[in-house]
């Protein structure tokens, strides 16, 4: 009883307390290379030490395999539609990327990283090279 009069006394725990909100934590996410192999593999061309890359000398994906290989499943023709469609899509996201190599856009390593880190040939490195996720 003698507790019940002290803890009243002083007012008792209280309910009002709230513990301080959490710090706000904003991770960038690391871009790493997937577990996934790719198919083709990227193929990088020699360039002599320090010298730029260019688009005669950037990475090279094998977009005949990619395409193939990626469009197996939804065509019943080895080369179809979809894979016409592939090679085209290719052949338009190289150019850009040479495009933009040649005008200074992205830095060597980067375009390295994205190379090895695309699992969708020249799309993928796109994506990559513009920080926007591809799924």
């Amino acid at each position: 009883m003698l507790a019940g009069v002290a803890l009243a006394a002083c007012g008792g725990p209280e309910k009002t307390a709230k513990a301080p909100p959490a710090p706000t934590v904003i991770v960038t996410p690391v871009i790493t290379h997937p577990a996934t192999p790719q198919i083709p593999p990227v193929e990088f061309g020699k360039r002599p030490p320090n010298t730029p890359m260019t688009s005669a000398n950037m990475p090279f994906f094998n977009t005949v395999t990619y395409c193939e290989w990626s469009t197996e499943k939804q065509e019943k023709l080895r080369r179809g539609p979809l894979y016409e469609a592939c090679i085209g899509d290719q052949a338009n996201y190289r150019s850009v990327i040479g495009s933009a190599i040649d005008a200074k856009q992205f830095k060597d390593p980067d375009i390295v990283r994205c190379a090895k880190a695309s699992r969708t040939a020249y799309e993928g490195m796109w994506y990559c090279l513009n920080n926007q996720p591809y799924s």
